[in-house]
């Protein structure tokens, strides 16, 4: 055999050559999937309003494509209300805690499960039977965590550093006794589990004045605490709700429920009975209302249950001994309601007919009908045709035939053609599709590329290693074009969590 002359090259040549080696493949290197953040939420510990805050501005920071948080009002002390957003689609799962002061350790079970599921999705793993990833890219799941945060922090700390004046009446509102680890009231003396206007009037053991508990007060929705959480339902409206209390290990599932809902509702609590090994409390006639749940029941006509997740604890807190195995039992309680939140949200959508051409932009499952079991074919990326919507589901005409697909953020999109240059400012991810949970293809450092294409706040644009979508947050365009509208790009400001 004749074997081929090897050039000959200098050291200095072949040290040129790795690097130029180097420098391409770092260009369109795939970077490593990001693992997500060690656990954040410490819940083996006296878990305070301070440190809440604390954990939600850094699960924020550690998760910033899949949580956000506002204020929903504030307390008569200025406290804020905090509502976190976990998930990302259009059905809406709302869980509540601390209506009662002492009941804190509800905080700490709904601050571990935000941490635990967001960790989840970002390592797209699953949770026992549940697909984290796939069932919070088709469900948010809202979280207000600490409804009472006055009497929470009056609960744990007592008086000290209190006006006297405030310190006094505290102290007689509560039979004048120092031992405001019993403190179930906000810093009012309400009763915030009996403020809601749900049977108000006719609400029975209930205190005549302010007190450390069961005080209703003089009207329903008295307290600013109160008005915030039905105003907040009202804005995102839930499909079903769940309220965290701490004492009993008892499941409330009915109140007033019209009978056009019982089975519904029936059948949802008897499978978190079986979930959480928790009782399910009998009906009542007449039963006394006042709590949220009983609200939400009356007021929208979907399930609501209020949740008591330890044993029976008398007149204190739950010891923090007990949070394991309120934990064990509850891991999976948020996941399996919001599977039920999505499928009473699609029930109500109506089908829309369509006749729009759309992009597949990355591999999808396609079906023969809207919930099937298994999927019949997969669709490779392609123009297709869509003929009908019905809520996140589409019917799409392929060149593999007619079905449905559930399409997840990004991957079904209207692209707009534009032509057009864009400055890198820094470092940035090129991706698959349009979704920062797609595939990263490369890593790009700061220059100019051409741009082809938009989606929402999404550039696709040409390289030489093929055409890839780009964050809008990390570009800015060159050209004045009057198709490009400014307003798809640009970074939102960060929230503060206020101190």
């Amino acid at each position: 055999m004749i074997k081929s002359p090897v050039p000959k090259t200098t050291p200095m040549k072949r040290v040129l050559f790795v690097l130029c080696l180097f420098l391409v493949a770092s260009f369109f290197a795939v970077p490593q999937s990001a693992k997500a953040s060690t656990s954040i939420v410490n819940p083996n510990q006296i878990y305070s309003y301070s440190i809440m805050q604390k954990d939600i501005k850094r699960l924020t920071d550690a998760y910033p494509d899949l949580i956000s948080y506002e204020t929903i009002g504030k307390t008569k002390y200025g406290r804020e209300l905090w509502a976190i957003k976990l998930g990302r689609g259009e059905s809406v799962l709302f869980l509540n805690g601390s209506h009662h002061a002492r009941e804190w350790i509800t905080t700490s079970l709904l601050m571990k499960m935000i941490d635990t599921y967001a960790a989840s999705y970002y390592d797209n793993t699953n949770i026992s039977k549940y697909n984290v990833r796939e069932l919070l890219d088709h469900v948010s799941i809202w979280f207000v965590p600490m409804v009472n945060p006055d009497g929470v922090t009056l609960s744990q700390q007592g008086t000290a550093g209190l006006p006297a004046n405030l310190a006094k009446s505290l102290k007689q509102y509560n039979g004048n006794s120092t031992n405001f680890n019993r403190w179930k009231a906000n810093m009012q003396g309400i009763d915030l589990n009996r403020q809601y206007p749900a049977k108000w009037n006719t609400i029975r053991n209930a205190q005549a004045y302010p007190w450390h508990q069961n005080y209703k007060g003089t009207r329903a929705a008295q307290a600013p605490e109160v008005q915030s959480m039905m105003d907040f339902t009202y804005k995102i409206d839930p499909e079903l709700t769940i309220s965290y209390h701490s004492s009993g290990q008892i499941l409330f599932w009915h109140f007033n429920t019209l009978s056009k809902n019982l089975s519904r509702d029936k059948a949802i609590a008897a499978e978190l009975s079986k979930l959480t090994g928790y009782s399910l409390v009998k009906p009542e006639k007449n039963p006394s209302g006042g709590g949220y749940k009983d609200w939400f029941i009356q007021e929208f006509g979907r399930p609501g249950f209020t949740i008591e997740v330890a044993e029976y604890a008398g007149e204190r807190s739950v010891p923090l001994s007990a949070f394991n195995g309120i934990w064990s039992r509850n891991k999976l309680v948020p996941l399996f309601t919001a599977q039920k939140s999505y499928n009473l949200w699609l029930e109500k959508q109506k089908v829309q007919y369509l006749q729009q051409s759309m992009s597949l932009l990355a591999e999808t499952k396609l079906y023969s009908k809207i919930g099937a079991a298994d999927s019949i074919s997969k669709l490779n990326p392609q123009q297709v045709e869509v003929t009908a919507q019905k809520g996140d589901w589409y019917q799409v005409v392929s060149n593999q035939g007619t079905g449905w697909i559930q399409s997840s953020p990004g991957k079904l999109a209207v692209v707009e053609n534009i032509d057009a240059t864009a400055d890198l400012k820094n470092n940035a991810y090129a991706y698959k599709y349009p979704d920062a949970f797609s595939p990263k293809v490369s890593t790009l450092s700061p220059q100019t590329v051409q741009v082809i294409g938009r989606w929402s706040d999404w550039f696709l644009i040409s390289t030489d290693n093929g055409n890839w979508w780009i964050d809008g947050r990390h570009i800015e365009l060159n050209s004045t074009s009057e198709e490009i509208a400014p307003a798809a790009v640009g970074k939102q400001p960060d929230a503060e969590v206020q101190k």
